[in-house]
């Protein structure tokens, strides 16, 4: 029994997700620390260490400084976009799992049903659409579930 437990927790139990905050300043904290070293990287290279200060800010650079701040929120915005489409397509995902495994149950319970008819070509096509469901599952354990109740039906006398 011991032997099945790591392929079990290797599966996925449903969706999780990280708090949408944490995950929101960690991202725009890698973003900063990325930008930073990049922005050292090419100072220390263009060698500005020899700039002089200016006592007073012309119209120029107050424009440049706007420019870089509107830079600077737009790419906030779009970290958060990002995290925020990442998050939707995740949840997506996992609906279209669980929509995918209720049809599965909803086919799989009704092939079942026809192998317990008492007409022989019922019960073929039950065992028909018992190995269809297999080669169709959405999952590893669904896929077993229909193979196991197969083999179990070809077993009995």
């Amino acid at each position: 029994m011991s032997a099945f437990l790591p392929r079990r927790r290797a599966e996925r139990r449903g969706l999780q997700l990280w708090p949408v905050g944490p995950v929101l300043a960690l991202t725009f904290t890698a973003a900063l620390l990325v930008a930073a070293v990049v922005f050292y990287a090419g100072w220390d290279l263009l060698g500005a260490r020899g700039l002089k200060a200016e006592r007073r800010l012309d119209s120029q650079t107050l424009f440049d400084l706007v420019k870089l701040s509107f830079g600077v929120v737009a790419g906030a915005g779009a970290l958060v976009a990002l995290v925020v489409a990442y998050r939707r397509q995740r949840v997506d995902e996992d609906g279209a799992l669980r929509e995918a495994t209720r049809l599965h149950t909803e086919r799989f319970t009704t092939a079942v049903t026809q192998l317990g008819d008492d007409s022989a070509a019922v019960r073929l096509g039950g065992v028909h659409a018992l190995a269809g469901l297999a080669d169709d599952a959405p999952t590893r354990g669904l896929r077993q579930t229909s193979i196991d109740v197969l083999c179990a039906y070809l077993r009995l006398p």
